[in-house]
């Protein structure tokens, strides 16, 4: 699997492979759960549910992986949202893999599909979110699934906020995604190394209407959402400073 990643990674920065795939474990808190809910096709998703330390807290984040992924990418990340008051749903998409020490439950047991196709978990998750009565929902992407978020929030007006680690032309059709996103009114966070900006971002995040968009570019970063842990980048505080400073900045409701 190491190798693998490094292959892919020389030839594409899509998969955001590290040289280490093993999450830190994280002690669980009371009321962490795995739970299943279905996709828009019916087929059976799997996530874990990371639960906010405000009591009855309406907010939720659904968080999707990047490729080769699961809900492991989020394991160190899902305590710093349960403490700014947000209840956390990270997936195991369709199309996802065995990083972090842990396998795709959904993959495994559903069985896989391509990006476009693992569009129907996303969707399929904030039909869940809605069945659990939250009133602020926010929608977090990781690469090809941090493309999927603006399909997403273009589509579905009860998503409050998009949450953007490299996203990218990951589709077949090269300008869908920026097509996407010119269609995202509501305030997003987009994040990605400075290399990623040069290389076809930047357009993305430009095409963004939302009068409320931030760009967090920085040093030393990684690919995707892994650029928030610290033993994967040594710009994971930066991000995740610029990241808090969003949240804390969305209206009340939002």
């Amino acid at each position: 699997m190491k190798r693998l990643c490094a292959i892919v990674a020389a030839a594409s920065s899509i998969l955001g492979c590290t040289s280490d795939s093993e999450s830190q474990k994280v002690a669980k808190p009371d009321g962490f759960k795995q739970i299943e809910f279905d996709a828009t096709d019916h087929k059976k998703v799997y996530a874990d549910f990371y639960p906010s330390t405000t009591p009855n807290s309406e907010k939720v984040i659904l968080m999707f992986h990047q490729a080769g992924s699961n809900a492991g990418e989020y394991e160190t990340i899902e305590p710093v949202m349960a403490d700014l008051g947000y209840n956390c749903i990270a997936l195991d998409q369709r199309s996802g893999g065995d990083m972090w020490g842990r396998s795709n439950r959904t993959a495994t047991k559903s069985g896989t599909g391509n990006y476009l196709a693992a569009y129907k978990d996303l969707a399929g998750a904030v039909d869940y979110a809605h069945s659990k009565n939250y009133t602020t929902i926010i929608a977090w992407g990781s690469s090809y699934s941090s493309s999927l978020v603006f399909k997403l929030a273009s589509e579905d007006s009860t998503i409050k906020a998009v949450i953007s680690f490299s996203p990218g032309e990951y589709m077949d059709d090269k300008s869908i995604v920026q097509k996407w996103a010119s269609k995202v009114t509501v305030p997003v966070f987009f994040a990605c190394t400075p290399d990623e900006l040069t290389d076809g971002r930047q357009q993305i995040f430009d095409a963004i209407p939302s009068d409320t968009k931030v760009l967090a570019s920085f040093p030393d970063g990684v690919h995707g959402s892994s650029t928030l842990i610290p033993d994967k980048s040594k710009a994971a505080s930066r991000y995740m400073d610029k990241l808090k400073a969003f949240l804390a900045a969305l209206k009340p409701g939002s």
